[in-house]
């Protein structure tokens, strides 16, 4: 899937507000949720069949090579320089504390695509 880099910063602001409006539940969601797959983002998330493949789906670009494969592979995104994701954290943290990681990391990447588009405007975000 090959996007603009401009139409990916307007996805991960669209995540951001998702996530600072309350999307996920916060910290006591009235039920479980999972980051990124119950959020508007995920092409699937409405489709008990998932019938999108990940690989369409904007998030997949920042995916590592090595979990392309796996069943939730924007769950293996690196949310932070030690290179925790939403799978390994959430078998460690609260869920608080991994909504705080995603959204560092989606200011992060906004920050950095803003730049770029300063700096060019035209290239992908590939």
């Amino acid at each position: 899937m090959s996007i603009s880099r401009l139409e990916v910063l307007n996805l991960l602001k669209q995540e951001l507000a998702f996530l600072e409006r309350g999307g996920y539940g916060g910290t006591m969601p009235w039920r479980p949720v999972s980051m990124f797959l119950d959020s508007p983002s995920c092409p699937n998330r409405l489709d008990g069949e998932r019938t999108v493949p990940c690989p369409e789906c904007w998030l997949f670009q920042f995916v590592p090579e090595r979990y392309h494969t796996e069943m939730e592979p924007c769950h293996f995104i690196a949310l932070n320089t030690q290179g925790e994701s939403v799978h390994s954290m959430s078998r460690q943290y609260t869920p608080g504390e991994v909504e705080s990681a995603l959204k560092v990391w989606l200011e992060g990447e906004i920050r950095h695509l803003e730049a770029l588009e300063r700096g060019s405007g035209t290239d992908h975000a590939n």
